[in-house]
């Protein structure tokens, strides 16, 4: 075994073994970092043999190390040094492709693997302080301890690791000139960062020059430097200098700024490792991209859905894969050589042209769209004279050194996908037409109910006057027989009367002029008012009325003979929709934010779920209220809806049928 291997695995010991002993006796938070690192490092460059042995020396090692470096009897010590053992040889097994391995050398580490194997270890590596944390400050001390521990470990391995896993030979794509000047302001901007008491708003200016590093400089000096520039970072931060410095950033408790340290030192080591390693990739792709050409030539072919004719310098088809000759009709063997004007007729050239606004000659054209970079549909001809509509694009085919070596054309047959779309524009024009119609017949409809309820209200009111002159005996006395015929006239004047008011007030509301006379209205006299209606009917019934009201008003800013008509509505449905025997109770109250809430519940029929989507909708009636023949317009609910919403306010039902339904009206807070 060469002697500087072993000399460099002895001083990766020691120097673990020292951060373990704290000299400088820094807080638990600070202390031992990147110890851990240091001790994987250790273990993936032994043998299989002797990496359980070498686990126990480090243990051996460090137990009296750490009980010297932190007061503690050997017990903790023993316990401390397992703690960073354990999880060490679970990373370096992890990281291994063949743990057996006698002599395994670096381990190819790819980019996610790394990430995932490291969180995984910092977390075998927190149930010790967590729980000595928890033991002797609390819940609220063993939470910072975890976070301060997870940061500290994951950044530790992220710093160390990346100097001993497997890297390529890629040679740095900086000059000398440049990389010595990145390794200049490296140096210069984490002296300025790190050396004076600065703030963190200058921290920003060390995650540039890694990335710098990262994308120009070799894999192997990307991870040097991010080592350097993160153990300078935390000396300099513990040295009591810098803008993680202990203190520097409020009134943090020292694992918090820790934590905010190890944090930065994540964040550098995020900029760097894995972009060093995609840049890796990236260069090892590339060279490989080189030599490929007849790879691409062939995934070319494979592409039947996607036409690519390649051409010369001299505009002749040098390409002429499987997707073009199902889409033209041609033969490679018949268009290779020729120029592609044999699937361009005139016409289409000339339609091109005068798009592009040039000359209509193929090449002046097809130069224009490449300069453009825009995808036309072009009209093909195949070898049958038919056409098809290509989604054509162009583009330069340059060699390595730069040169333009002709061009390609790249396209996609959309004939059918034209036509699709055409007859779906037409259906979408139908359709419109269609909804304008039904629009325009709704508007009609609307127009017709309003002037009919317009005219019918004049002799409605005097078919009713009429009635109760002769219903008052004031035109003669009339016999019984006569004088009930004329009490039916009248009641049924007056449902007339209603269902007339009630469509002149739904078409006001949807054409937008409802007028409501808003002013400070008390709304348990608007309820009360309300309910001195039904009294007559609620005791001729044999039901279980209630209403409860607030002892304080309960004020709004509303229209009183609307709101009437709101509460009028509510209660008549409760109480048509409600046999004897069931209960029918009103509420009114007032909700902290100053909203009215008026509540309706009945222990009636109820209404099916399918039926309550439209129970605002003019005219609906409840299959249920039709097989009971109960009487009905289907406009009250709606009414209700309009005036509530011109208000402001909103309203909702619950109700199961059989079991009574319940509608709450909340209406704006008066302000």
């Amino acid at each position: 075994m060469d002697l500087r291997v072993w000399a460099s695995r002895l001083a990766l010991l020691l120097v673990a073994v020292v951060l373990l002993a704290n000299p400088a006796r820094l807080p638990m938070a600070y202390a031992a970092w990147p110890a851990l690192g240091l001790v994987v490092a250790l273990l993936l460059h032994l043998p299989a043999r002797l990496r359980l042995r070498a686990a126990l020396l480090v243990v051996l090692v460090s137990a009296p190390a750490i009980a010297i470096g932190y007061d503690a009897p050997v017990v903790l010590g023993l316990a401390g040094a397992l703690a960073l053992v354990a999880p060490a040889v679970l990373v370096a097994r992890w990281l291994l492709p063949d743990p057996a391995d006698q002599d395994p050398g670096p381990p190819p580490v790819d980019s996610a693997r790394f990430l995932a194997v490291t969180f995984a270890g910092a977390l075998v590596n927190l149930p010790l302080p967590v729980g000595a944390a928890l033991a002797q400050d609390g819940a609220a001390a063993a939470a910072s301890m975890a976070l301060v521990s997870l940061l500290g470990a994951q950044s530790a391995l992220l710093v160390v690791l990346p100097l001993f896993v497997r890297t390529s030979d890629r040679p740095a794509s900086g000059s000398r000139t440049e990389l010595a000047l990145q390794r200049l302001l490296v140096v210069a901007v984490v002296v300025g960062v790190f050396v004076p008491r600065s703030t963190l708003g200058l921290a920003f200016l060390v995650p540039p020059v890694l990335v710098w590093a990262a994308v120009r400089a070799r894999q192997r000096e990307a991870h040097v430097q991010l080592f350097l520039v993160s153990t300078a970072s935390y000396a300099w931060s513990v040295a009591g200098r810098g803008p993680y410095a202990p203190g520097s950033v409020g009134d943090l408790s020292p694992s918090l700024e820790a934590a905010l340290l190890y944090l930065y030192v994540l964040a550098l080591c995020f900029c760097s490792v894995p972009l060093a390693h995609v840049v890796d990739r990236l260069s090892t792709v590339t060279r490989q991209a080189v030599g490929a050409s007849s790879a691409v030539e062939q995934m070319l072919d494979s592409a039947t859905g996607t036409m690519f004719v390649a051409v010369d310098g001299a505009g002749l088809i040098t390409h002429f894969n499987t997707g073009a000759q199902q889409t033209l009709g041609l033969a490679a063997e018949e268009a290779v050589g020729r120029s592609p004007v044999v699937f361009m007729p005139p016409d289409e050239i000339e339609r091109q042209a005068a798009h592009f606004g040039t000359e209509p000659d193929p090449t002046r054209v097809m130069l224009a769209q490449l300069e453009t970079g825009e995808r036309r549909p072009w009209h093909l001809q195949r070898a049958d004279g038919s056409r098809r509509t290509v989604s054509l694009g162009v583009s330069r085919i340059t060699e390595p050194s730069g040169r333009v070596g002709g061009h390609i054309f790249t396209g996609e047959d959309i004939t059918e996908r034209l036509r699709a779309e055409q007859a779906m524009r037409t259906a979408l024009e139908r359709e419109h037409e269609s909804v304008k119609r039904l629009e325009e017949v709704d508007r009609v409809k609307q127009e017709l109910v309003s002037n009919v309820s317009h005219e019918l209200r004049t002799p409605i009111t005097s078919i009713a006057g009429y009635a109760e002159l002769l219903a008052d005996r004031s035109l003669g006395d009339l016999a019984h027989p006569q004088l009930d015929a004329v009490q039916r006239i009248e009641r049924n004047t007056l449902r007339l009367q209603g269902l007339v008011e009630d469509l002149l007030t739904l078409s006001r509301a949807e054409a937008g002029r409802l007028q409501l006379d808003r002013s400070p209205v008390d709304l348990r006299r608007v309820v009360g008012g309300a309910w001195e209606i039904f009294e007559e009917q609620l005791r001729q019934r044999d039901l279980r009325a209630a209403l409860r009201l607030p002892s304080g008003p309960v004020t709004v800013l509303g229209d009183a003979d609307a709101l009437e008509r709101v509460v009028t509505n509510l209660v008549s449905n409760a109480v048509k929709f409600t046999p004897d025997g069931g209960e029918v109770e009103v509420t009114v109250s007032q909700r902290e934010n100053g909203a009215a809430l008026l509540v309706v519940r009945d222990t009636g029929m109820g209404i099916a779920l399918p039926d309550q989507e439209q129970l605002f909708t003019r005219f609906f009636r409840s299959a249920a209220a039709t097989d009971a023949a109960i009487q009905g317009t289907g406009l009250g609910l709606s009414i209700v809806h309009a005036i509530v919403s011109h208000h402001g306010g909103q309203v909702s039902i619950r109700s199961r049928p059989g079991q009574g339904t319940r509608v709450h009206v909340e209406l704006p807070a008066t302000t």
